[in-house]
């Protein structure tokens, strides 16, 4: 019955085990080669760069929740107690008490003598309480020596300038800028990956190229060796193909080891762990192969596309409107802080030493304050603002620059390449011939050994530019769609749940999403219509050169 169950058992441990590496949402690499659609996946759900922005979404949102409730009234609740050395509330004086021996003044008709004490007063004696005229003199304490008292308030800043309005739209700017910038994570990572799977695909079919040539040259030493045993050719022929083959040999190792590091590359941008990276001579077997696949493209458009959707800049204009509203928020300091409060207070009673009798009642009312002079520090706190949104605007107009180099450049590559894949197909096919004739000539004893030795590097080049070439216009065209944001695939997957993080909520996504198409310009952004305008401005300095003057 044992090894029954323990049958049954291992069973179920594989099942389990074949489940756990086979669920929704996890990709055995392991299992099978990676596709380039896995990987780019598995990228977005945890590369490091993603799930550090996706954390700086949520820490853009705290600071907006910091910054809104300054707008929002405050309640507050304080309570106190204190106790005092009754030595310190100890007073004397004259007191209305008449507690204690009191003491009478007897006024007597004269003549009249007077009568021993206890002893009947003589008719027409006045008598008059010396309390009535002096009062007691005795010792009391000045209060309750426990005392405490509870408030329960609102408070509401009615007017600091407007910095709390400014400093809320400052906050939701950067949180709308912290969306274009995951947007722009995607972008790279997306392109990150994309290139080094490529990489992946292109060392690996260079490794079979210099294969490919170290047969021939093995084949042509075997060949030669067999000629010179006959006695046809001199042992220098041997000797040539030996040397040539020895040559080659080091390109393969360097192939190989390309490979290699190419698989490790792209296994750390994946965030896999190094101990199943290293744990074979080939770290992260993929699956496919370069091809060439040509696309229409426009330099004109591209520019346009690029200006109007790269998110990129998207952030740095974020930037420039966030610079506006901190202007306002220091130059907020020349002006008055207001405040109201309003509430309910219960304390002790300050006539009674019993904690439990207590005075209850309503306050309200008004507090401001007004730094008529503050020694030039808000004037400092502007001119800094200004400054930052001065170099702002600088940094968006050197970045427009810059991805209108990234979408030329890109374009100019694809050119290049597109007609070098035409120019190295055609130069394959040549050398192909050449070699063919080559060993045919040498065959008729009308050709030389360096003839096709010399045929056999010339087709190697050749195949290797043009694998080189289709690798390169992929990573051209890979470069053209970062560029111009204009990469469709993986950012559809990204907003579709197919492949995001565990770590962006729904509503989060949602966003995400909604900030892949709009603009920081849009009538619904949080920018005021001022702050807009004020960053549709050049920079100061900024030269203008569709003047012909």
């Amino acid at each position: 019955m044992r090894p029954v169950i323990a049958v049954l058992a291992a069973g179920i441990f594989l099942a389990w085990k074949c489940g756990a590496g086979e669920g929704p949402g996890r990709i055995t690499y392991r299992s099978h080669p990676l596709t380039m659609d896995e990987a780019v996946q598995l990228a977005l759900r945890q590369n490091p760069s993603i799930l550090q922005q996706v954390q700086a979404l949520k820490l853009q949102r705290g600071v907006v929740l910091v910054a809104q409730s300054t707008l929002l009234p405050q309640l507050v609740m304080t309570g106190t107690y204190s106790k005092t050395d009754p030595a310190l509330l100890h007073t004397s004086g004259r007191t209305s008490t008449t507690s204690g021996p009191s003491l009478d003044l007897l006024a007597v008709p004269a003549g009249t003598s007077v009568p021993p004490t206890g002893g009947p007063l003589p008719a027409g004696t006045a008598t008059v309480p010396l309390n009535q005229i002096f009062g007691n003199v005795s010792s009391a304490l000045a209060g309750p020596t426990d005392t405490w008292v509870v408030q329960l308030y609102i408070q509401q800043t009615l007017w600091n300038g407007g910095a709390d309005i400014a400093a809320r739209r400052q906050a939701r700017i950067s949180e709308d800028a912290a969306y274009y910038q995951l947007r722009d994570t995607i972008d790279q990572i997306v392109a990150n990956v994309r290139t080094q799977f490529d990489q992946i695909l292109l060392d690996r079919a260079l490794i079979q190229v210099q294969e490919e040539s170290v047969n021939l040259l093995q084949s042509q030493l075997a060949d030669q060796r067999s000629r010179f045993e006959a006695g046809t050719v001199p042992q220098f022929n041997v000797l040539q193909a030996e040397t040539q083959l020895e040559n080659q040999i080091p390109q393969l190792i360097t192939a190989r080891n390309n490979y290699r590091i190419a698989q490790l590359t792209l296994a750390r941008t994946l965030g896999i762990p190094a101990d199943q990276q290293y744990a074979s001579d080939e770290p992260l077997p993929v699956a496919g192969m370069l091809t060439y696949s040509p696309i229409q493209y426009d330099l004109a458009s591209a520019l346009a596309v690029a200006r109007a959707s790269r998110p990129f800049l998207k952030v740095q204009r974020s930037n420039v409107l966030a610079g506006v509203e901190n202007v306002t928020v220091q130059a907020a300091g020349f002006q008055p802080t207001i405040t109201a409060q309003a509430g309910l207070e219960q304390r002790s009673d300050p006539t009674s030493t019993q904690l439990t009798k207590t005075r209850e009642g309503w306050f309200l009312g008004l507090s401001g304050s007004w730094n008529i002079f503050d020694g030039f520090r808000t004037y400092g706190n502007v001119k800094q603002a200004r400054a930052s949104l001065e170099q702002a605007k600088a940094t968006f107009d050197d970045a427009v620059r810059q991805v209108e180099l990234e979408v030329a450049t890109a374009v100019s590559n694809l050119r290049n390449s597109q007609e070098t894949i035409i120019s190295t197909q055609k130069a394959i096919e040549e050398a192909r011939e050449a070699l063919r004739l080559s060993n045919e000539r040498l065959a008729a004893g009308t050709g030389t050994q360096l003839d096709v030795l010399n045929a056999q590097t010339q087709l190697t080049t050749a195949e290797t530019n043009f694998v080189q070439a289709e690798y390169n216009y992929s990573a051209y065209v890979i470069e053209f769609q970062r560029s111009t944001a204009t990469e469709i695939k993986y950012n559809n997957e990204f907003d579709s749940a197919t492949a995001r993080p565990s770590t962006l909520t729904a509503g989060e996504a949602s966003k995400a999403a909604k900030f892949r198409h709009d603009s920081p310009l849009d009538p619904d952004k949080p920018a005021t219509a001022k702050a807009k305008r004020i960053s549709l401005t050049p920079p100061a300095g900024k030269v203008d050169l569709r003047t012909n003057d």
